[in-house]
């Protein structure tokens, strides 16, 4: 296959217009009667039909594939419009057609939407080809929607981040060790160690390693990975401070390395190349995509402490 077909995952979010990111809100009967899993369907059983994106000079369609329940599932259609060009017979390199302005090529994307009930995250799975990606006409299509239904709430998609994964490593896990560093030696240590009262350029870096397992403060580093807290107010770090704290927690049998300072997304895209097959029209077939697209769900929910 020429073009690299890829899954890009993302968090789901709901909360008031104004609200904070801490105050997102269930998705079971969210504004006291609805559930988002059928407020988003209804969305998208409107869109069979092409229709025009304006602000992505492109054209697309929403393909169906979901059943009564579980996951939102079907196929976003999508192609360019705006410029003429000559589609050219590969056999005889002649031109076969003359594309005009008005029309398009739509190509398939596969999508995957959880939206369980109980929780306050749900995950969109979507698909791209090569560098083409269709994540922000899939969300401004149904954020617009969704925006004129129900004004007094907004949804949010974003990547998944260190602090999502904290949060479900902490409640399986055991906190071994903080490891705390600074990108120059304080002036009390460049004393004691250099005669130098001063600070000085270089590192400075501490462990804590304790016998007791349960000596870290579990409750402040889940409220820090709610965003509730700030990480100073979780440890104190004296005068010196830190500009990187890292922390390693044992989940099963394998020790996870996280750096708290930096809330980077994790590694949420999946190549898929090798694993979908190809149908006679030259896509993944529907099968396929679908059985690899749960796999990467599931193992996302995972890292997300999200229960499907």
């Amino acid at each position: 296959m020429a073009r690299k077909c890829r899954a890009n995952a993302y968090l789901v979010e709901l909360r008031g217009l104004y609200a904070k990111s801490s105050e997102n809100l269930k998705f079971g009967k969210f504004d006291g009667g609805t559930d988002l899993r059928t407020a988003i369907q209804k969305i998208l059983s409107k869109m069979t039909t092409f229709s025009k994106i304006p602000l992505h000079q492109k054209v697309f369609s929403i393909e169906p594939k979901w059943g009564k329940s579980g996951p939102l599932i079907g196929f976003l259609k999508a192609g360019d419009y705006g410029f003429a060009s000559d589609i050219i017979d590969t056999d005889n390199g002649k031109v076969a057609y003359n594309k005009k302005k008005t029309e398009s090529l739509p190509d398939p994307f596969y999508f995957h939407l959880e939206l369980p009930d109980n929780e306050k995250r749900g995950i969109l799975c979507i698909q791209s080809w090569g560098l083409s990606g269709v994540r922000s006409l899939f969300e401004t299509a149904i954020s617009g929607q969704f925006d004129k239904l129900y004004p007094a709430y907004r949804l949010h998609i974003r990547s998944l981040t260190v602090a999502d994964a904290l949060a479900e490593y902490l409640k399986v896990g055991s906190v071994e060790e903080v490891i705390v560093e600074k990108h120059e030696i304080p002036a009390d240590i460049a004393d004691r160690f250099g005669g130098n009262k001063t600070v000085q350029p270089g590192k400075f870096v501490y462990s804590i390693q304790p016998s007791d397992k349960g000596m870290f403060k579990r409750d402040g580093l889940i409220a820090f990975a709610k965003g509730e807290k700030k990480l100073e107010e979780v440890f104190d770090f004296d005068d010196n401070g830190f500009d990187v704290v890292k922390t390693r927690i044992r989940v099963g049998g394998e020790l996870k390395t996280i750096n708290l300072t930096k809330p980077e997304n994790l590694s949420t895209s999946y190549d898929l190349t090798a694993d979908v097959k190809i149908g006679q029209n030259g896509f993944p077939t529907f099968e396929s995509l679908k059985s690899e697209f749960v796999k990467i769900v599931d193992d996302l929910a995972k890292r997300g402490g999200i229960e499907l």
